[in-house]
């Protein structure tokens, strides 16, 4: 039996690492949820939390612990976002991290990217590069994949 936990009581820090949990080894879910997580928004909202976040204590963590795990449903952001009074930027990192996820959502890439900041637009990147397996951090990566240089280390 499953022992679910409201998410709203969560703090980001305990939050955090259920999440990270949950996509374990699944590069695409990996992205999309460090995107949220370092986007720094969705997680401090009640809304969010209440409508896209399942949290449990006894679900199954990498290699098979048993452990608390928290998942967002990826397949439900465009109904919640019909709802959400977010910012356009907001609303592009929410359904950019939906979309890595692989849920089916609107609009194209560039009107995805078209309102995002240099900090949200480095976060999709980062997501990117996640997405396809670039993990090493404080490396510098060339559109192809090819190593450039070291970097100084962010993140």
């Amino acid at each position: 039996m499953t022992t679910t936990i409201d998410p709203t009581i969560l703090t980001t820090d305990e939050l955090i690492p259920m999440l990270r949990a949950w996509a374990h080894g699944y590069y695409p879910a990996e992205a999309a949820v460090e995107l949220i997580i370092r986007h720094q928004t969705w997680l401090h909202r009640t809304d969010f939390l209440l409508d896209l976040v399942d949290a449990v204590a006894d679900g199954w963590g990498p290699e098979g612990v048993t452990m608390p795990i928290a998942s967002i449903d990826w397949d439900r952001v465009e109904h919640f976002l019909a709802a959400a009074p977010a910012s356009t930027s907001e609303k592009a990192i929410l359904r950019f991290a939906a979309s890595l996820a692989g849920a089916l959502v609107e609009p194209c890439l560039r009107e995805f990217t078209g309102g995002l900041d240099d900090r949200n637009g480095s976060l999709v990147l980062d997501a990117l590069a996640h997405r396809f397996g670039w993990h090493e951090r404080g490396r510098a990566h060339l559109v192809t994949g090819a190593f450039v240089s070291t970097a100084v280390g962010h993140g």
